[in-house]
């Protein structure tokens, strides 16, 4: 069926698909001149389809999503979702798919070893157990060169009537960006070589270990203090002085629990304090605690608002985030539990139990990235190809005649 309408405004104009651009403005105006209601008024219908006809497959694009989607593909060009019935974007679409997909499934592979080495089914080295993830930082470096490549060259492209000045500032502005990306991944990548080192029994401790990753923290508290203080001067600028403090929690709230998080890990591995490891993961208890409060408060302010209809838009949509939240809470949450209590030794569990929620989440992403999502994007293609391949088989140029 979608062969069908895809070639119908071929055949409103009588050109075959592989018309050029020429032929489709030869044959519109030879049918326009034939069927315009000045000369023939009995064919405004036939006059309207040509010239739609032509309106689509004279312009480059829309001939393009035209013979990709069909009438689908030109109703969605207009629309949020316009980009996925882009040829060149479903394409870019299909690469990120593809290699999100090669992320979850190193992540599932990852978490498989880690789980066997711990239970110690097998007595890798760690720096074996790593492999599916020093791939992934490969993967990582990879995209953060391309992008400050593509960066690059988009700075390069820029008008050349801008002031010197500010192209000066953002030069500098955009070499400090990328200089930080690349710091922040090499601290990064770092802390992940020193936790294998110390795994593998070497004489370090875990402060020691955490040093990459504080001083990729005090790079972020650098960076978010620099924008608390443009936000704070704009606020002052405003007359808004009653509102720096919530600004400022909503700026530090998370990165200051997640510090005091990875500051309590070292310090409890080298028995600087001694306490049950649930008491150790009490910021990430308060993180959650705060996205409940944040999305009852939201919840409470959409209650309150004189418009009805963006009342109810909104406590819908707060509900919704409730029931993400709450599944994934349940899932977190399970895990953490689960790895307190068995680092406490209270419970002996295998860790292919403990990681039973990580792999439910990354299956269920690894399915809609590597499954779901392609054969929405592909659905046309498998059309494309069997008809090439009847072309290929049949050629429409050859009759049957009687000898």
């Amino acid at each position: 069926m979608e062969d069908t309408v895809t070639e119908n405004l071929y055949e409103v104009l009588g050109i075959p698909k592989s018309a050029t651009t020429e032929q489709v403005k030869k044959a519109y105006r030879k049918l326009a001149l034939r069927y315009h209601p000045d000369k023939n008024p009995d064919s405004a219908d036939k006059f309207k389809e040509i010239s739609h006809a032509y309106q689509v497959l004279g312009d480059e694009q829309k001939r393009r999503v035209y013979d990709r989607y069909g009438e689908l593909g030109l109703q969605m060009m207009d629309t949020v979702v316009s980009p996925l019935f882009n040829p060149e974007v479903e394409s870019m679409l299909c690469t990120l798919l593809m290699s999100t997909s090669l992320v979850f499934s190193l992540t599932i592979i990852f978490l498989v070893f880690l789980t066997v080495r711990i239970d110690e089914y097998v007595m890798w080295s760690w720096s074996v157990v790593w492999i599916p993830a020093w791939i992934i930082n490969a993967m990582l470096l990879y995209t953060l060169i391309q992008y400050v490549l593509i960066h690059k060259k988009k700075k390069e492209s820029e008008k050349e009537d801008e002031m010197e000045e500010t192209k000066e500032n953002e030069k500098l502005l955009d070499r400090c960006k990328k200089a930080i990306l690349l710091l922040n991944f090499v601290l990064l990548l770092l802390f992940q070589i020193l936790i294998v080192v110390r795994l593998d029994g070497k004489s370090m401790t875990a402060c020691a270990v955490f040093i990459p990753y504080f001083l990729f923290e005090a790079i972020h508290l650098f960076s978010v203090g620099l924008e608390t203080l443009v936000g704070c001067l704009a606020l002052l600028s405003v007359g808004e002085k009653s509102r720096l403090g919530i600004f400022i929690f909503s700026q530090h709230w998370f990165s200051l629990l997640r510090f005091c998080q990875f500051l309590l890990i070292p310090l409890r591995i080298d028995l600087i304090i001694h306490c049950s490891w649930g008491l150790i993961f009490i910021p990430m208890y308060l993180i959650g605690l705060k996205w409940a409060l944040e999305l009852a408060y939201r919840y409470y302010v959409f209650s309150n608002m004189p418009q009805p209809e963006i009342a109810h838009q909104g406590k819908i949509t707060v509900l919704v985030g409730v029931v993400v939240f709450t599944v994934v809470s349940i899932l977190f949450y399970a895990l953490v539990g689960l790895i307190a209590q068995r680092l406490d030794g209270i419970i002996h569990v295998n860790m292919s139990n403990v990681f039973v929620p990580l792999f439910i989440v990354f299956s269920m992403f690894l399915c809609c990235s590597g499954c779901c999502l392609p054969c929405l994007l592909r659905v046309s293609a498998t059309t494309d190809l069997e008809e090439s391949e009847t072309q290929q088989l049949v050629d429409a140029s050859r009759r049957i005649t009687a000898s």
